[in-house]
């Protein structure tokens, strides 16, 4: 019997392989047997809409509806926690798919350099704009609206940690969510590059509603608009490099960005 030894050490250096079944009998770890399951895209499909829709649907309880209160800020909490639950309630539970894919392998470190560049560039470029365009005027004439809102969350007293949450790990639990499996289950809806339109606007549509709370709906579209765009660069480029590490940090230093421009509004409340 020929045993291609390559691709032997390969898959169990993956532990891909699973001593399983009748004697001598190998058996593909997660991947094939939760491949297994049909792909049911009318499920796929549900679950994809929930997904887009509901922070969207979120964010008006607690930036529009009910800011400042016990009962808006459940629904921020809850938020947060939909991001990590249904993902992974939906591959694990409805889906029962892998939730690695060995399919071809992780290029991390080869990710961060675009991911660097793109996150330092738009980064620099927005604190450029907030000195030398209009959009500085519109941020000056909004600042008490914006330090408004920080006092609803109920974070003024501590913006310093909920900022390295924001930027650490709330990117990262969006990374999560809007890459890996917004637009991870988009691209096997549709092709590819409708799947980056669609998780783009999923990711922008609660970014819009929180904006509109700072700045006029116009300015709000803009800025909603440059939220699609990042989004669609960071889930092509988690694609190409199979891996969230880039996209992460390139969103890690963009909200970095954002919340040194809160903290400027805050500090020039007190």
């Amino acid at each position: 019997m020929n045993i291609d030894i390559d691709l032997l050490d390969h898959k169990i250096g993956n532990n891909d392989l699973r001593r399983g079944g009748a004697p001598g009998e190998w058996l593909m770890s997660d991947t094939a047997l939760l491949s297994a399951a049909p792909a049911r895209p009318a499920l796929r499909w549900a679950l994809l809409l929930s997904a887009l829709l509901v922070p969207f649907i979120l964010s008006f309880f607690y930036f529009v509806l009910y800011p400042g209160t016990a009962f808006g800020n459940a629904f921020y909490g809850a938020h947060k926690t939909f991001l990590i639950a249904w993902p992974l309630l939906c591959v694990r539970l409805f889906l029962r798919e892998p939730m690695i894919d060995r399919s071809r392998p992780k290029r991390h470190l080869a990710s961060l350099v675009p991911g660097i560049i793109f996150g330092a560039v738009v980064t620099g470029l927005m604190l450029l704009l907030l000195e030398t365009s209009p959009m500085g005027a519109v941020f000056s004439e909004n600042k008490a609206r914006i330090v408004q809102r920080i006092h609803d969350l109920d974070v003024a007293d501590r913006f310093v940690a909920f900022a390295c949450f924001i930027s650490f790990v709330h990117s990262a639990m969006e990374e999560f969510y809007w890459r890996w499996f917004a637009f991870g289950q988009a691209k096997k809806l549709m092709p590819k590059a409708v799947a980056h339109l669609v998780a783009a606007i999923g990711f922008a549509l609660h970014h819009i509603v929180v904006l509109s709370q700072f700045f006029p709906m116009g300015w709000a579209l803009a800025l909603g608009a440059c939220v699609a765009i990042g989004g669609a660069f960071w889930s092509w480029q988690a694609d190409r490099y199979n891996s969230l590490l880039g996209a992460w940090f390139s969103h890690l230093l963009v909200d970095l960005g954002l919340m040194w421009v809160g903290w400027e509004a805050l500090r020039g409340s007190l």
